[in-house]
């Protein structure tokens, strides 16, 4: 069985898209991978652009107006992505579809094509962003690369403890908190000259 295949009722591995079918073609005939393994998985992850190009190269892309096609490309480029362990990135699915980066910034904000189109750009972010957060959340120790990611692709930015007086807005003293609890005084414990022999 090919990695990129389904298989149907009847038995008959089927390719649900020519995106997983040039995937599969390129790690055949490229990689000399015949079967993907937890071995050989790194190869692959290790030339995922390369193959990203390989796809584009064979595929027909939609137009550009054409934002339901290029979100269903998007999905099965997430699937590849999670597959093989690389986390999804908006310049990586720019070199699949053979847009420009910058287009689909300008998407985002509105400034040029439909509201539609700003709203899916704004969803793959979200995806993308989504699978570093993941990532960075169930992986062993720091990645200083992803967290550099992270701020600088998608404003992120750690936070600091807050402290008390920043959430009330106000200090209180032993005194004022024993007051408010109804407590008459408060002893000095320091005051007690007890003495005790250890």
């Amino acid at each position: 069985m090919k990695d990129n295949t389904v298989t149907t009722a009847d038995g008959i591995e089927v390719y649900k898209h020519n995106i997983k079918y040039y995937a599969d073609e390129y790690i055949t005939n490229e990689l000399d991978i015949d079967h993907v393994d937890q071995d050989n998985k790194q190869i692959v992850k290790d030339n995922f652009v390369d193959m990203l190009f390989y796809i584009s190269d064979h595929i027909t892309k939609p137009d550009n107006a054409d934002i339901k096609a290029l979100d269903y490309i998007f999905n099965v480029y997430v699937r590849l992505c999670s597959k093989y362990g690389v986390n999804p990135t908006l310049e990586a699915f720019s070199f699949l579809v053979d847009i420009d980066r910058t287009t689909f910034t300008t998407w985002a904000n509105g400034d040029y094509r439909t509201a539609e189109h700003s709203n899916t750009v704004k969803k793959w972010l979200n995806i993308c962003k989504g699978f570093l957060v993941n990532n960075l959340g169930n992986s062993k120790g720091t990645d200083a690369n992803k967290i550099f990611i992270a701020k600088a692709a998608y404003g992120m930015a750690e936070t600091k403890a807050v402290e008390q007086e920043q959430i009330t807005g106000a200090r209180k003293t032993v005194e004022q908190i024993a007051q408010d609890i109804g407590a008459d005084a408060i002893e000095d414990q320091d005051a007690d000259d007890t003495v005790f022999d250890f």
